[in-house]
């Protein structure tokens, strides 16, 4: 039988537990949310303890997302911190290697709007963007200061490359039945290797915009 976590080190420590199991069923099949009971089962947790927690399976990987989102900018802000001699070919190539390592992060973004944030609690979803604008601006003036950017302008870098990264996932992301399909030579011009269209327009975007 589970305990209930009386203190707050315990309580944490169970919405880690919640948020782990639902990041590995996520794993198995990222094309699908998993139900809140198949989270609660995963974790060794009854369904009404997860609701504790989270109110809705969505809030739960919405969680998940801003984790990975915080995640993103502090590997931008070590990127900019490690190289002395930063420019937009080193910062792609880390930037790009970091997201292929990561590519449940992609698929939790890409689902975002359509999916995350339509059974949110409208103060829950507030709290999840000022989350996600506070990291950004952070980590934009990171980019203003090592680029000599006028203020605002590294948010607005980051906000544009997150867009294109977006985009270019969701316009690859095939489903495993269209991906068989597509194998025919035909269709080559349409499926491109993700990670390299994405460095080649990250190259292409950041050297128009910064002038190097």
């Amino acid at each position: 039988m589970v305990t209930r976590a009386k203190d707050d080190q315990a309580k944490l420590a169970r919405r880690v537990d919640i948020l782990q199991a639902a990041r590995r069923l996520f794993m198995l099949n990222p094309h699908q949310l998993p139900s809140a009971s198949r989270i609660a089962e995963e974790s060794g947790l009854a369904k009404g303890t997860v609701y504790l927690y989270f109110s809705t399976k969505e809030e739960i990987f919405l969680a998940l997302l801003e984790e990975e989102f915080s995640l993103l900018l502090e590997e931008v802000k070590n990127i900019f911190a490690d190289e002395k001699q930063i420019s937009a070919s080193v910062f792609i190539t880390r930037y790009v290697n970091y997201l292929e390592a990561r590519p449940e992060m992609l698929r939790l973004d890409a689902m975002a709007h359509s999916v995350l944030e339509q059974n949110m609690h409208e103060d829950k979803l507030r709290a999840f963007k000022l989350s996600l604008i506070q990291v950004l601006v952070d980590t934009g003036e990171v980019l203003d200061q090592a680029l000599k950017l006028p203020p605002g302008r590294g948010a607005s870098l980051l906000t544009r490359t997150h867009a294109i990264t977006r985009g270019l996932w969701q316009s690859l992301d095939y489903s495993p039945m269209l991906q068989e399909i597509l194998k025919d030579a035909v269709f080559a011009p349409i499926r491109p290797n993700f990670k390299a269209e994405l460095r080649q327009t990250l190259e292409e975007y950041w050297r128009g915009a910064l002038g190097f």
